[in-house]
């Protein structure tokens, strides 16, 4: 058991670590301007966050569209992160894909400002949710 939860633990911090380096580009790249491509790192910070909570759970699950079924279907069960996280995770999806690859999109300023503090959010959040996990592992 103690051999899986450090794997685990491994591979969770890699994810926040992952997280983190997004959220630090989205951010960059806002201050430059470049909104589209900040909510596109945004949304990819969300999903590793996204993905450390998953795992440190031990659930499984590939692909955006799945990690946004399996996180919300988790949330609804745990109320750990609530409904708000789910939106937002699932609204910067939207941004991201609807900025990367609609040629016509406009993403401005205040939209990804809005992005970029959800995706701050929902980090603190996951982050405050590791430690309350790591606090109650009484085998490590």
């Amino acid at each position: 058991m103690r051999c899986h939860y450090m794997e685990v633990s491994r591979i969770m911090q890699q994810q926040l670590k992952i997280t983190r380096e997004r959220l630090d580009a989205a951010k960059y790249l806002f201050d430059g301007g470049f909104y589209k491509d900040s909510v596109s790192r945004a949304y990819y910070s969300m999903y590793h966050a996204a993905m450390a909570i998953l795992t440190l759970r031990d659930i499984k699950a590939r692909g955006s569209s799945s990690v946004l079924r399996v996180l919300g279907l988790y949330m609804l069960q745990e109320e750990d992160m609530g409904h708000y996280y789910a939106s937002a995770l699932k609204f910067a999806k939207e941004e991201q894909k609807k900025g990367d690859y609609d040629i016509f999109a406009e993403i401005g300023e205040e939209e990804a400002e809005t992005i970029m503090g959800d995706a701050e959010k929902f980090l603190k959040r996951v982050e405050e949710l590791v430690g309350q996990i790591d606090e109650g592992d009484t085998d490590g």
